[in-house]
């Protein structure tokens, strides 16, 4: 999903104008490109480095965008699952925005 938000708006991992582009987004659509890249982080570095990539942005996505609770370095896989399932739920809210 967050791949073909990307690929729709020409967003590409080598572009300068990365982070500009992708809060250009509608609101929900840079939430989830954001969450899933950040979650894709976890996966490859582990939740201690991702913890040091934009844990305010982050945070902040989750409080106003999830109602999520400030993510903590306790119950990580906790965490990981009520992140992914409100991601999943949030989607599902807002789904008439995502490209088809």
């Amino acid at each position: 999903m967050a791949q073909a938000v990307l690929m729709q708006h020409d967003i590409r991992s080598d572009s300068v104008l990365r982070a500009e582009r992708i809060a250009a987004l509608a609101p929900p659509l840079g939430c989830v490109v954001v969450l899933a890249e950040w979650l894709a982080y976890v996966e490859w570095e582990g939740l201690d480095s991702a913890l040091c990539m934009n844990l305010d942005g982050i945070n902040a996505l989750l409080q106003a965008e999830l109602g999520l609770p400030p993510l903590a370095r306790d119950n990580v896989e906790l965490q990981q699952r009520r992140l992914a399932q409100a991601l999943y739920a949030y989607i599902q809210r807002q789904i008439a925005v995502f490209p088809a």
